[in-house]
């Protein structure tokens, strides 16, 4: 997570989407979110154009543009630079709605102390959750830099999970074919886990979600099919059918 774009319309999508799968499955009893929060401050300034974001997602349906009181928050907290104050304003969105947070690991994120912060957040894992790691820009094979979740990493944390949890992961699309991407990066990630990924994507940013157990993740599945019938751009994909829904 970048503090540059804070309230942008991507967060619109990821919070919309987030108090979606919690208000659809009552059985997850929090959310944990770890915003792997990287340090900007020699990369300028926040970019002018989030301020007219939230506007342009409304007249265009983007994903998150029909919840008034999230954009709201969001438009809010547009104006915030601090991390801990973003933080504190997302965790009072989703307290509002009456869904339990948890803000794990947050300190800013560093490449070098990768290890220790994901230690920090492992020593008080939630059970029954919808667990979101939120990387700057998303998956990566191999060491690169605090931007990046490690695909090695995410086999630490599917272990650590418990069956009644769900893992989500925030990934911005390189510049490749997004089908090749998605389908490639979903059989990977089976392989690595055990678990069949399900994503839904507006094809600027995809999220890819994990659960070991099989009633859950058939849950999941139709929850972001539900999602995805909401916002025409949205798309749905299920690596363990080949199926999606593309409106």
């Amino acid at each position: 997570m970048n503090r540059k774009f804070f309230g942008d319309t991507r967060d619109l999508f990821k919070f919309d989407l987030v108090r979606h799968l919690m208000k659809s499955l009552p059985e997850l009893a929090g959310f944990a979110f770890v915003p792997m929060l990287t340090d900007t401050s020699t990369r300028g300034t926040k970019k002018s154009r989030t301020k007219t974001d939230l506007e342009h997602a409304v007249r265009s349906g983007k994903a998150g543009s029909q919840n008034q009181k999230l954009r709201e928050q969001l438009s809010r907290l547009q104006e915030i630079s601090g991390d801990r104050e973003y933080l504190s304003g997302v965790s009072d969105y989703f307290s509002g709605e009456k869904i339990l947070i948890d803000i794990c690991g947050d300190e800013p994120f560093t490449h070098a102390g990768r290890d220790s912060y994901l230690g920090s957040v492992f020593s008080s894992f939630p059970k029954k959750a919808l667990i979101f790691f939120d990387p700057d820009t998303g998956l990566a094979d191999a060491t690169v830099d605090n931007r990046h979740l490690l695909m090695q990493e995410i086999r630490q944390i599917h272990e650590h999970m418990d069956k009644n949890s769900i893992l989500m992961i925030y990934q911005h699309f390189p510049r490749v074919s997004h089908d090749g991407f998605v389908k490639k990066r979903c059989k990977e990630l089976e392989k690595l886990t055990g678990s069949c990924p399900l994503t839904i994507t507006d094809n600027e940013v995809i999220f890819f979600l994990m659960a070991k157990n099989l009633k859950l993740a058939a849950r999941l599945k139709d929850t972001l099919e539900c999602y995805a019938d909401t916002y025409p751009a949205l798309y749905a994909y299920c690596a363990e059918t080949g199926s999606s829904r593309l409106r």
